[in-house]
């Protein structure tokens, strides 16, 4: 089963944070994505921009700056990781979380959603 895990967090939340923290989160990504990695697990990894980089585009073109969800919180990295059950994606999202000391959401991600 394959599944969809994403932090979500404010620039201004990250550059509230000491560079410190900035580092050791940076250095638990490098070693805990090598060993999801390692354990066959891990699918891929995405690192988006920060959200002042967005941009959201409507029906008819319209393009606008910003994020799509105004009032959440936007995405800052990505994993797809294939597990047994929801039960592993849950597990791996609590040690990101428990790092990280955030909330991470979990989705499946569906057979149809894979076409060549």
């Amino acid at each position: 089963m394959r599944y969809l895990l994403s932090w979500h967090i404010r620039e201004s939340e990250l550059h509230e944070r000491s560079p410190e923290w900035r580092e050791e989160a940076l250095a638990f990504l490098t070693v805990f994505e090598d060993e999801l990695q390692a354990n066959s697990e891990l699918e891929w990894v995405e690192a988006l921009s920060a959200e002042s980089q967005s941009v959201v585009v409507g029906p008819g073109g319209d393009v606008r700056e910003g994020v799509y969800n105004q009032a959440g919180k936007p995405s800052v990295r990505i994993w797809v990781v294939r597990v047994e059950n929801s039960a592993r994606a849950q597990e791996i999202a609590a040690r990101i979380a428990g790092e990280l000391d955030t909330w991470i959401e979990v989705r499946e991600c569906f057979v149809g959603a894979q076409r060549p």
